[in-house]
């Protein structure tokens, strides 16, 4: 049953921002700006993506006194993320209990937000939290952080200059450059490549005969069609869920294994030690983790399972990876290993690849970054092509060159995406690892910046500050 808004909703979430504030106020906080102004420059920092990494990171840096930063993110405002279109799941599945972007500021919390939206006691009630309202949660988290933000902005193109890094952007079809000393690229599950589609889906079907599970689809239109679904992750389930919801006439979804995996294999390292230093970890150590749990798609949940198969129009295909794909008679033509199917659309539940090039915002220097593969080589028996191609970021989050000298400016990109959890964990992968990845994140930048600017600092430590008293107060005679 829908749980219903509070009727003085909005009163009680405009009680709840004064908290926050207030509380921020108890803290001494923003400080005042304090940051050097680089001549050259438009900003400190530039944030691209607007998501809810985006947002803690915009936000963590405001609290650190960085007032010269911008979020820039393609999507209208509102629609930031996954949360509205992509992510098909009904609810998050994080536990309701996650700590996420809040910062150690309990009024700032999602229990805060669900509490003052629909009842003091109504999180007890709360089995997992709705996708939709995560989404609105994150809304009122950045009002009232009231960041800097540009939407409807895409990326276009990073390059190094003199002067800086100049961030080419477009809006509205009219094109701009800032120059940043600094960019964080918090760009979400797909940040270092695109979606993963297999070649013989792209060579035997047009392109509206399908659709990738990171692009929003048009459910409505698939009512009493046959939707074919190749892959078994989380996401193509939640797919897969919608089709069935929407009418679809059939759904079958095919799995190559023999088994669906039925564990997420990521919990084993959600608990502090590691969320704090598994960036600790030797390459060799790392390599042993992720390997293990980049083998192989997060196993779906029960919920979704059972979101699919409730419906008697619904079948798993084990053991039926796909052999070729084709129209034939206007139909989509399938054939596994044993059996073949017919279907009128095909959802691709694949996952990504890794391809900067692919990514605008990379695309300037993607031979130059460095990925696993160049620089760990592991033992006999150990090699993992997919966990070779992620990238090697450090442990500040930086992109590292390829080859030393070649790109020095990518130690000023720092990478806050999925695509870096081979090099830094969870940091950047999932809600609850925000709390551990970005403070690092943040003192990084402070600690580049003051270094950059070390002799303005310098002078202006070593400057005599104002005096508290003169010299009337104390050289007055005995009858002042």
């Amino acid at each position: 049953m829908k749980v219903q808004p509070h009727r003085d909703a909005a009163e009680r979430l405009a009680a709840l921002k004064r908290r926050v504030l207030r509380a921020l106020g108890y803290l001494g906080e923003p400080p005042a700006p304090w940051m050097a102004r680089r001549a050259g420059t438009t900003h400190d920092v530039v944030i691209v993506g607007a998501g809810q990494a985006g947002l803690a990171i915009g936000f963590a840096l405001q609290r650190e006194g960085i007032d010269r930063v911008v979020l820039l993110d393609a999507r209208p405002a509102g629609q930031e993320g996954p949360w509205r279109d992509v992510a098909r799941m009904e609810t998050l599945r994080s536990p309701k209990d996650l700590v996420g972007p809040e910062q150690g500021i309990a009024e700032l919390t999602f229990r805060a937000w669900y509490e003052a939206v629909f009842g003091d006691d109504a999180y007890d009630r709360l089995g997992r939290i709705p996708t939709g309202q995560w989404m609105d949660y994150l809304l009122w988290y950045r009002d009232v952080a009231d960041l800097p933000i540009k939407n409807d902005t895409a990326v276009v193109r990073i390059e190094h200059s003199d002067a800086g890094l100049l961030v080419h952007t477009v809006r509205a079809g009219v094109a701009d450059i800032l120059i940043a000393r600094k960019v964080v690229l918090a760009t979400g599950m797909d940040g270092f490549g695109r979606p993963l589609i297999p070649q013989i889906v792209r060579a035997g079907l047009p392109r509206e005969r399908y659709a990738h599970c990171l692009e929003a689809v048009d459910f409505a239109a698939l009512k009493g069609r046959r939707v074919a679904v190749l892959g078994a992750a989380s996401s193509a389930f939640d797919y897969a869920a919608e089709a069935l919801e929407a009418g679809a006439a059939q759904v079958d979804l095919f799995c190559r294994g023999a088994a669906l995996a039925d564990r997420n294999r990521f919990k084993q390292i959600n608990y502090p030690g590691v969320n704090n230093h598994y960036v600790d970890l030797d390459d060799a150590d790392k390599w042993r983790v992720m390997t293990a749990l980049v083998s192989r798609a997060v196993g779906v949940i029960r919920p979704t399972l059972q979101r699919c198969t409730r419906h008697r129009n619904f079948q798993i295909h084990l053991n039926a990876g796909w052999r070729n794909v084709a129209m034939r008679d206007g139909e989509i033509y399938i054939e596994t290993e044993t059996t073949a199917h017919r279907a009128d659309f095909a959802i691709v539940g694949t996952g990504f690849e890794m391809a900067p090039e692919a990514r605008p915002e990379l695309a300037a220097f993607a031979d130059k970054i460095a990925r696993w593969g160049d620089r760990y080589t592991p033992p006999p028996g150990d090699e993992s092509p997919v966990a070779a191609a992620f990238p090697y970021i450090d442990p500040d989050f930086r992109l590292v060159e390829k080859a030393a000298g070649t790109a020095p400016f990518l130690s000023d990109i720092h990478f806050f995406a999925w695509a870096g959890s081979v090099s830094n964990g969870r940091y950047s992968s999932e809600v609850s690892s925000l709390r551990y990845g970005v403070p690092r994140l943040v003192r990084a930048l402070c600690r580049d910046l003051v270094r950059a600017d070390a002799d303005f600092h310098v002078a202006r430590i070593r400057a005599l500050p104002e005096p508290e008293f003169g010299p009337d107060e104390y050289e007055a005679g005995p009858d002042r």
